[in-house]
């Protein structure tokens, strides 16, 4: 498994996370100076991105390492049984439960809850958690006395949460205590040199896992893999060699043994006209003003066809202010 050796911050655990993108050292700092504190992190990101690697990684370097990480995802909970999944019920409190059952806090106790999906939490049940992480303080659904609890909360989300604060879609108080520490995760196509190394360590662990010879890609396969987008990001692309792994009927893998819907998913091709003569610089800048152009000053599709961030685009536009197109 590749990593950024050398880059690292020293004695710390990243295992679970393959990665050669200088992208992801702020990632890496952000982690290594919250870890041993018990401070509320919010992890940002696109779903699939790796959310919860980075969850794990916090925990797995943090003073509670030894005691549960436990993860809930509130995408995942139906809305009428949140309350119960987080803070427990007591046997009789509503229909079904025949048996008192702990809730994933009091699951977690001394140890790290991990709550993924935020951003879908029920707004009726935002205050509720508000009120676990100012008081330490859970009430199992039926009962009227409290359960203190010992917990880390690490949340993750692939939403704005600032735009759901403003449109009354998420409680503010709740987003300044969740927001105490930012981690914001880059998406795969930000980090195109990733997806090689990705993509052999899926292989790689795929052909331990069932005793087979590891397929290589050819060539051109390759270069299209670094040239999609990957939209699901690092879950898609592991979802895509194991297919590929499975499905292989040759030692050699082609662009034929991609799955049919990254297969057929080109990028849209951009026509630039570029004068000659141009030096690097001015040639660059040509490409974006000239992308910026056919999509009418649409950042955000601009960026989409050149394949980086509105960010990134933004920051070159900056950049490039006194270069001629």
């Amino acid at each position: 498994m590749q990593t950024l050796e050398g880059k690292q911050p020293s004695k710390l655990k990243f295992e679970k996370i393959v990665t050669s993108s200088d992208l992801m050292l702020p990632v890496f700092d952000r982690v290594s100076r919250v870890a041993e504190f018990d401070t509320t992190v919010l992890i940002r990101g696109e779903s699939g991105a790796g959310k919860e690697l980075i969850a794990e990684a916090i925990h797995a370097n943090s003073p509670r390492r030894r005691k549960p990480l436990v993860v809930i995802n509130m995408a995942a909970v139906p809305k009428d049984l949140l309350e119960s999944e987080l803070f427990g019920h007591i046997a009789g409190a509503f229909t079904g439960s025949t048996v008192t059952r702990e809730g994933r806090f009091e699951a977690a106790d001394e140890g790290t809850l991990f709550v993924d999906e935020i951003g879908d939490l029920a707004l009726e049940c935002q205050a509720k958690l508000l009120r676990v992480l100012e008081n330490h303080c859970v009430t199992p659904v039926g009962s009227n006395q409290d359960r203190h609890i010992d917990v880390r909360v690490i949340a993750a989300t692939n939403r704005n949460l600032e735009k759901m604060v403003r449109k009354g879609e998420f409680r503010e108080e709740l987003y300044y205590r969740l927001n105490v520490v930012s981690v914001t995760l880059p998406p795969l196509r930000e980090r195109p040199e990733d997806i090689e190394i990705l993509f052999q360590h899926f292989l790689d662990n795929l052909s331990r896992t069932y005793s087979r010879p590891a397929p290589v890609p050819d060539a051109e396969l390759m270069r299209y893999l670094k040239s999609y987008r990957w939209p699901g990001n690092v879950r898609q692309l592991r979802n895509c060699v194991e297919s590929m792994f499975v499905l292989a009927d040759s030692p050699t893998l082609t662009m034929n043994d991609l799955p049919a819907m990254i297969r057929n998913d080109r990028q849209q091709e951009v026509l630039i006209d570029i004068p000659e003569g141009l030096t690097l610089k001015q040639f660059q800048s040509a490409i974006v003003r000239q992308t910026l152009d056919r999509c009418r000053g649409n950042r955000t599709h601009a960026a989409k066809l050149l394949g980086v961030s509105v960010r990134t685009l933004q920051r070159q536009l900056n950049r490039w202010e006194r270069v001629p197109a």
